[in-house]
């Protein structure tokens, strides 16, 4: 067993060990003077501060391009009510769109086009997001 190991590992009669090797790192050249972005999808911050702003979420998911993360104010996390009458709202659209919604931490949602999933703890994909227990939703909310 030795003598097969010897013979693969051994270099061959005749075979050079390299001379040089070269430590310089490789590089991408890239061309930033092409001008356009190349995006099919936007990140989108916006605030949750009262129930007035779903809206102006709600256009941003129908738009089916803007991945969306949304921060909720800490007012809004202590309206338990006014809250969960929120993210129903903004779960309906997300789940019409064919969109996919998490909670990543007590205070922020995010929230995808169709085009995109949020892989969750227990999948078989490495997780993404993590969902939280509560406030924010992690499944389908049902009347």
């Amino acid at each position: 067993m030795r003598r097969i190991l010897d013979k693969i590992l051994k270099p061959s009669v005749g075979a050079r060990a390299p001379t040089h090797v070269s430590r310089e790192p490789k590089y991408l050249e890239l061309d930033w003077k092409s001008g356009k972005a190349d995006a099919a999808h936007v990140l989108r911050v916006l605030s949750l501060n009262d129930f007035t702003d779903v809206e102006g979420v709600l256009d941003h998911l129908r738009d089916r391009s803007n991945v969306v993360i949304l921060k909720v104010k800490p007012s809004l996390v202590s309206e338990k009510m006014e809250l969960k009458r929120a993210l129903k709202r903004i779960q309906r659209t997300a789940s019409a769109i064919g969109g996919d919604i998490a909670g990543i931490k007590e205070d922020i949602i995010v929230i995808t086009p169709p085009s995109m999933k949020i892989a969750r703890a227990g999948g078989e994909q490495s997780v993404l997001a993590e969902p939280v227990s509560s406030p924010l939703p992690t499944e389908p909310v049902t009347e």
